[in-house]
């Protein structure tokens, strides 16, 4: 999809599987299994929609999902899809990982940051996109090297202290355009400094949501995650972002839904959220 001088996809880098009752917080399991079906040890399936962008003579990578470098056991206990499959999907759409010259990292948990380091000959951890700049907010950063007790297991060190040690991390503070149309903004609630990724252009808008708004049905406000560390504040942000993009053109990316990656929202006649898809996924 073309947003003016910006070439637009979603590659996946991955399904996984996360607790359908720690996804869904509140909500109860009669609702949401009919809508994500639960397996036996009450996973549902997630996908890592990454964000694919080229334009103003840059390849620009928005997230990088799990990544390669797990052991075998934590890929079975989370049911990670395989190996290469970011790399593979980059490949169809012609781009080599030192083609990349920005990754945006909407926040550094595992599922979102695995993939910006990988292992080298040596079994250590190095920057996956070695010419890229690796942009974050500084209050992430902050956040993950004390993480909470809740936190800790999804901050995993060896998926940044590299970037950091290459001198590639950039650290924003609060919203900024990064490139032209290119912004981020900081959207709190799931993680202190969690930030969402816009894109404008060509009389359109895209948003990135990262955790913000996980999958398409997330939409309903008060489906929070019981992963969410500020739930007053993510149903804050969240209800500010709707309001801006119900009823418009805006297209939202939902970073984890397996089957509608991108839509636009509406309301329906009772007011509630409505998400119409649109296709801009690329599968290996």
């Amino acid at each position: 999809m073309k947003m003016g001088d910006w070439e637009v996809r979603v590659l996946s880098g991955g399904t996984f599987r996360l607790d359908g009752g720690s996804m869904f917080g509140t909500v109860p399991k009669v609702v949401w299994d009919k809508l994500c079906p639960a397996d036996a040890e009450n996973q549902i399936l997630m996908d890592t929609n990454c964000l694919l962008l080229r334009g103003h003579g840059h390849t620009v990578l928005v997230d990088t999902g799990n990544g390669d470098k797990e052991t075998d056991a934590f890929m079975a206990r989370f049911k990670f899809e395989g190996r290469g499959i970011l790399d593979a999907n980059l490949a169809k759409e012609g781009v080599r990982p030192e083609d990349i010259d920005l990754v945006i990292l909407t926040h550094l948990h595992f599922d979102h940051a695995g993939g910006s380091t990988r292992l080298n000959e040596a079994g250590e951890p190095v920057p996956s996109f070695p010419k890229a700049r690796y942009v974050l907010q500084a209050r992430d950063l902050e956040n993950a090297r004390t993480a909470s007790i809740r936190e800790r297991a999804s901050y995993l060190p060896k998926n940044w202290e590299p970037l950091q040690a290459a001198g590639l991390l950039d650290l924003v503070h609060g919203a900024k355009e990064i490139l032209p149309g290119l912004s981020v903004r900081p959207v709190p609630g799931h993680t202190p400094g969690l930030q969402a990724v816009v894109l404008e252009g060509g009389g359109r808008k895209l948003v990135y949501l990262a955790d913000l708004i996980p999958t398409s049905h997330h939409i309903q406000p008060a489906w929070v995650m019981g992963y969410d560390i500020d739930v007053v504040t993510c149903l804050e942000e969240r209800m500010k972002l709707l309001d801006e993009a119900a009823g418009t053109d805006t297209i939202l990316i939902f970073e984890h839904d397996p089957t509608v990656p991108a839509g636009t929202v509406s309301r329906d006649p009772k007011g509630k959220y409505v998400v119409t898809p649109v296709e801009l996924r690329v599968k290996a």
